[in-house]
């Protein structure tokens, strides 16, 4: 009988154990395999890699380079010490001295499905208004998939920011959003899209979990804060102190002139630099992996129509070729003839969306 009890004690401790989530992810894009206690967690090579319910606080994880190099260390999974549930710890693969570290980078409560998956219907179904519609001069939904227009002024000038309504669509859309990046995608082309305040932009930070995407959307819109002088207290939604620092540094620069951003792209890279992001596509085995590179690296540069297509012709399928398209029209130096890309894609419905798309950054 004791033994029996202690069986169900020892079960019952196993599964009340703290369970918690690492992600590490490569801050140059460089695909690599991982391996915690010397197994493997990840088949293929890849920047950006999730384990889920680890039980122990303390793991040994080393990386492998898809190029060459590798990296190991000790990542403790505790908050002050302490050992946490249910939450994701993220750590960021970074060089410094020319030697790969493993830089904590902040952690958040994991989010379980819900239950039911599938909600009741309503009573009243209204899910129509939501899936086409036009909401004010923001966007427009075309079944469910936002479409966004242009306001920001012809001279590039933002001195007052969007309408406080346009805030109240950027949370249904964020309320809707599946997963991370896609309430990263209605952040980014809000702010691109708009001009925007410190106060908006702050409430809107809100929902980017990584300071470094936070950091990232900041450096992307700067131009496009109507009160730049305020925009030292952009770094309250930051918890850590190298992320307040950068974006110090930052701010010292944009505002010296040093800072380019889509706003400003006037003459394209070197030919040298796009090839070199044209190289780097065309090492991945498909479209996914290709437009997650080609995302965290293009709005470092400015590109041409002909380097745009040049990037585009690395993308076999039209899904990922459209949506790298979109990113890529805020960086272009030739937006008028943008549309002349459109021979590159397969289907009519997709020049339609490009078109379209076009058309609402371009028309007030």
């Amino acid at each position: 009988m004791r033994i029996l009890s202690f069986i169900i004690l020892l079960s019952f401790s196993l599964i009340t154990r703290s369970q918690n989530n690492l992600r590490l992810y490569s801050a140059s894009g460089e695909v690599f395999i991982a391996y915690m206690n010397g197994a493997a967690l990840n088949e293929k090579p890849e920047a950006n890699i999730s384990i889920s319910d680890i039980t122990k606080d303390t793991v040994n994880i080393k990386v492998e380079f898809n190029t060459g190099g590798s990296a190991e260390g000790v990542l403790y999974l505790l908050e002050k010490g302490k050992q946490v549930k249910n939450r994701e710890f993220n750590y960021l693969l970074t060089k410094k001295d020319k030697k790969t570290i493993f830089a904590f980078t902040g952690t958040h409560s994991i989010i379980r499905l819900p239950e039911p998956l599938i909600p009741l219907k309503p009573v009243v179904d209204t899910s129509y208004k939501l899936r086409d519609n036009v909401l004010g001069h923001y966007c427009e939904l075309k079944a469910s998939r936002p479409s966004y227009f242009n306001n920001i002024p012809d001279n590039n000038e933002c001195t007052a920011p969007m309408p406080e309504i346009y805030m109240n669509y950027v949370n249904l859309l964020l309320s809707r959003a599946q997963n991370d990046y896609d309430k990263y995608l209605v952040a980014q082309n809000t702010c691109q899209n708009n001009c925007v305040s410190v106060s908006q932009l702050n409430k809107i930070l809100l929902h980017i979990p990584y300071e470094i995407e936070k950091l990232k959307l900041i450096k992307t819109v700067y131009f496009h804060i109507a009160d730049r002088s305020a925009a030292k207290n952009l770094d309250s939604t930051m918890k850590l102190e190298s992320s307040k620092k950068e974006l110090g540094e930052f701010l010292k620069a944009a505002e010296s002139g040093k800072v380019k951003t889509g706003a400003n792209c006037l003459v394209a890279s070197g030919e040298i630099e796009i090839n070199s992001i044209c190289n780097s596509l065309s090492v991945f085995s498909n479209d996914t992996e290709r437009f997650e590179y080609l995302k965290k690296i293009y709005s470092t540069k400015c590109y041409s129509i002909v380097q745009v297509k040049l990037v585009l012709s690395q993308f076999i399928h039209d899904r990922e070729k459209l949506d790298a398209a979109k990113m890529l029209y805020f960086y272009c130096t030739e937006k008028n003839n943008f549309t002349t890309i459109d021979n590159l894609f397969s289907y009519n419905s997709s020049i339609a969306d490009l078109q379209d798309f076009v058309n609402k950054q371009t028309k007030k």
